[in-house]
């Protein structure tokens, strides 16, 4: 499958990223659901720093993640296909989030 390259903004700078086209309305979510996170950190806790911004950030992603995971397995007791079918969204978002990561801590590196 092709992919196609999007660029998404989060705090204020260009990440360009190769997506399959399916990932692409996802990205731009995320990118966008970060970049709104990152203001309202900044706007809380007069935090300047963006690596801090972004630690914060991450630390609260992979606790919402974290808690879609029990909440995930909670609810395997009651219906295993509802369960199925969660857990690939939670494996899709996770790989996504953490992609993303991976990709803005390259590019601040840079």
């Amino acid at each position: 499958m092709s992919k196609e390259t999007i660029e998404v903004q989060i705090a204020g700078r260009s990440y360009p990223l190769s997506v399959l086209p399916e990932e692409v309305e996802g990205l731009k979510d995320a990118a966008s659901a970060i970049d709104e996170r990152l203001s309202e950190l900044k706007s809380q806790f007069a935090v300047q720093d963006r690596i801090d911004l972004f630690a914060m950030t991450a630390l609260q992603l992979s606790i919402r993640i974290k808690q879609l995971e029990k909440a995930n397995a909670n609810s395997a007791l009651e219906n295993d296909s509802k369960k199925n079918i969660g857990k690939e969204e939670e494996d899709f978002t996770i790989e996504l989030v953490d992609d993303l990561l991976l990709r803005m801590n390259s590019a601040m590196e840079d």
